[in-house]
Order: structure tokens, then sequence, then C-alpha cells
């Protein structure tokens, strides 16, 4: 990504000292307007990209929801059973339910995580957004310190 940056500047950012101002700022202005307008498709891909990787966690949290659902109505059989039969159907029975209650829980903690805000930024297009922005400023910069030493 940054040797892309630098090619871009060394590239585009060549300014003859006969162009005036009015023709820098409408180049600085054309250059910003196409990195803005391809940054703001970067930023929609990865959203989209986002939002799938969202759309996954909450079916993984729904599955282990269910599990989990399961594994309560498999606790309640298990405490009916454990009153009313003998110990090895009631062990088997509490065996099911922790199970399902641990793969469920494990699913449904998972996918959450998944979930939090944080993972739903576009951070790689904000950053890329952040060094352009740092980029024009120090160009910009440069080329007024270039003027000023021309006019004085």
């Amino acid at each position: 990504m940054e040797g892309n940056i630098e090619n871009y500047r060394e590239n585009n950012f060549q300014v003859e000292s006969r162009e005036s101002w009015r023709e820098v700022l409408d180049h600085l202005y054309d250059d910003m307007s196409h990195l803005y307008e391809r940054q703001g498709l970067l930023i929609r891909q990865e959203v989209r990209e986002k939002i799938d990787e969202a759309k996954g966690a909450v079916v993984t949290m729904a599955i282990g929801g269910s599990l989990l659902f399961v594994g309560i109505f498999a606790a309640v059989a298990t405490a009916i059973i454990a009153l009313d039969y003998v110990m090895p159907l009631w062990a088997s029975a509490l065996i099911v339910t922790l199970v399902l209650l641990c793969v469920g829980g494990i699913m449904y903690s998972g996918a959450k995580k998944k979930l939090s805000g944080r993972n739903l930024v576009p951070t790689h297009s904000l950053e890329t957004m952040g060094e352009i922005k740092t980029t024009l400023k120090e160009r910009v910069n440069e080329y007024k310190s270039t003027r000023q030493h021309e006019i004085h």
C-alpha cells in the first residue's frame, strides 16, 4: 500500500514552476476528487465485506442460541428423569445436556465477539484516507514553500 502512495506522489504531484496558482489548485482539486471517489468505492466494498461477516456471525449466533435453548429443555428432562429413574439414565441425560450447553455457549460467544462494533469499521480504507490527506498537505506545503522562495 505504501509503495502505491509513493508512486502516486511521484507521478501526480509534479508541478512545474510556470503553472499558476489557479492551475495548481485545479489539479489539486481534480486529484483530490479522484482519490476520494476511488477511496469511497473501497470503503463501500469493505463495508459490504463487513456486512457479510456480520451475517455469518448472526447465523452462528442463532444456531448457538438454539442449542442453548435445546440444552435448557434437556436440563429439565434430566431433572425429571433423575427424580424418577435409576442413576444410569439420569447420568446419560446429564451428559447430553452438558455437551449441548457447552457447544451452544461456545458458538454463541464466538459469534457475539465477531459482531462487536470494532469489527464493523472499515479500518483499512480509513487509514488510507488519512495517508492521502497527510500526503496532500505535505505536497501543498512543499509547493507553497517553493513558491515563496521563487517570489523572494
